[in-house]
């Protein structure tokens, strides 16, 4: 997967969170690697196909779903039985290049490959020796497809090479679509597809990406903001990391694009406007034309006879019933969503901005702080402020709510930021360990439950209501503080 795009090499949250490095870089690491159901099994299947049979496993997977990843794991976890050749797809590389890697891969001495004027006959022979072994040589190129048409078919005759016991070389190949090439592996071609990520899924692996990397807390993001990822992203892990990285720093959610094109929107929307347009003037002509239309059934009824009019009595009218569309353009269509998508965002913790004027009119007279705020002028003196201990915080309420402002490793960077904005009430200070090393941290304010607790943050005073914050309960607090103890 892809490396974030416009990721500072430090972003802001990850002193904020006490990670260790950003957890939704491609280059996170192994232990990065999420264990879901569907992508466990398709690494079992792939190590069923290498062991127990000859099929050439070829996964396709559109780029950011993960094969990059699968294919990394799967070389960790291979045992002492399989030797692996692992190749990086590229266009400049040659078949003579392939055979003089897969001939250090399995063993070959660099003076024996120099001195041989066959190398195909020469990684033959190693093959054989290494069947004879008990050990299956496998060669793993990701991205075969970014690969020219020569090497692939020299790859392909590579993998054709079969003595009395069986074909001499196993693959796993990855590529971001279907190819007609590898077709031609007289029927040894098993298809793997890898899916995406499930809406289930996917706090699951946003937690592991943040445990990964030193996170100790609840998931910082909320339902509402999940449910905005997976819309965004539909499941695919590179989309799903860009998302969470920008959420942390602050940055607004676009609302996606219909995923109908858009000239099936446009067609839509003209055969509802044509029929609403046919039925309006079919109104109007029968009422210009109403006298006429009564005169002509007047003079009907006048010449038919009784059984007629009998007749004409049982039949009943066709009625057609036409349902008023809440949405009948594709603007108003946008317009709508784009208002549910602000009043969800509106919502979210990590967004305190400044309430709209007319939003303020509106609301229901707000509960009185119990947190007083004053943002200290340049030329006033800075002083030291109280605050609660951490024997406070152990008799808070479990299910309250807290701020949690900021973390530090330096004890003088709470206090200046106490200072900085003058904090005063129910504000607190507790330690907890990170790495073997005592993290200070700040929490603000107390509140019965998390709806309380955003209200009340948006009265905050700028600049602190801009400030990231992360709502936090006091169990979680406490748990802290109880394995600092």
């Amino acid at each position: 997967m892809s490396s974030i795009v416009n990721s500072s090499a430090e972003p802001s949250y990850i002193s904020r969170l006490a990670l260790t490095s950003s957890p939704f870089n491609a280059d996170a690491g192994l232990g990065a690697f999420f264990h879901g159901e569907q992508i466990d099994q398709r690494l079992n299947l792939l190590s069923h196909l290498v062991r127990a049979s000859d099929k050439v496993a070829c996964v396709f997977a559109k780029p950011g779903v993960g094969k990059s990843s699968l294919l990394n794991q799967f070389q960790q976890s291979a045992g002492d039985d399989l030797r692996l050749c692992c190749i990086e797809g590229e266009s400049s590389l040659t078949p003579a290049s392939i055979i003089t890697q897969c001939l250090h891969s399995f063993g070959v001495d660099e003076s024996e490959t120099r001195q041989s004027d066959n190398q195909p006959v020469l990684l033959q022979s190693r093959l054989k020796r290494l069947r004879g072994l008990n050990i299956k040589p496998v060669l793993l190129i990701d991205n075969v497809d970014k690969c020219s048409i020569e090497t692939i078919a020299a790859v392909i005759a590579c993998l054709l090479w079969a003595d009395e016991e069986g074909f001499l070389l196993q693959a796993v190949l990855s590529a971001s679509s279907v190819m007609s090439e590898l077709e031609s592996i007289h029927g040894r071609q098993q298809r793997v597809d890898l899916p995406k990520l499930t809406e289930h899924e996917l706090p699951n692996y946003l937690m592991h990406r943040l445990t990964a990397v030193g996170y100790q807390g609840e998931l910082p993001f909320t339902p509402k903001v999940l449910k905005q990822f997976y819309r965004h992203s539909l499941g695919n892990p590179d989309l799903l990391n860009k998302l969470a990285h920008q959420q942390l720093l602050g940055l607004t959610l676009k609302s996606p694009r219909s995923s109908m094109p858009f000239t099936m929107t446009q067609l839509l929307s003209l055969l509802k406007w044509i029929s609403l347009g046919a039925l309006v003037i079919s109104l109007i002509v029968l009422l210009i034309f109403q006298d006429s239309v009564n005169s002509l059934f007047t003079q009907s009824d006048l010449n038919e006879t009784p059984e007629e009019i009998l007749l004409l009595k049982d039949e009943t009218l066709a009625t057609v019933v036409i349902e008023e569309d809440e949405i009948v353009s594709s603007e108003q269509a946008e317009r709508v969503e784009l208002t549910a998508l602000v009043s969800e965002l509106s919502l979210s913790p990590s967004e305190n901005t400044l309430a709209d004027t007319q939003e303020k009119d509106e609301m229901e007279p707000q509960l009185e702080s119990d947190i007083s705020l004053a943002i200290p002028k340049p030329e006033q003196e800075i002083v030291s402020r109280s605050i609660h201990p951490q024997a406070w915080i152990l008799e808070q309420n479990s299910s309250h709510y807290t701020f949690q402002l900021m973390g530090s490793w330096q004890h003088s960077e709470v206090t200046e930021f106490i200072n900085k904005y003058a904090l005063s009430g129910d504000v607190a200070e507790f330690q907890s360990m990170r790495n073997g090393r005592i993290w200070y941290a700040l929490i603000y304010g107390v509140y019965p439950d998390k709806q309380t607790a955003l209200q009340q943050s948006k009265k905050w005073p700028a600049p602190l209501n801009t400030l990231p914050s992360w709502l936090r309960r006091f169990d979680s607090v406490k748990k802290q503080l109880k394995d600092r103890e």
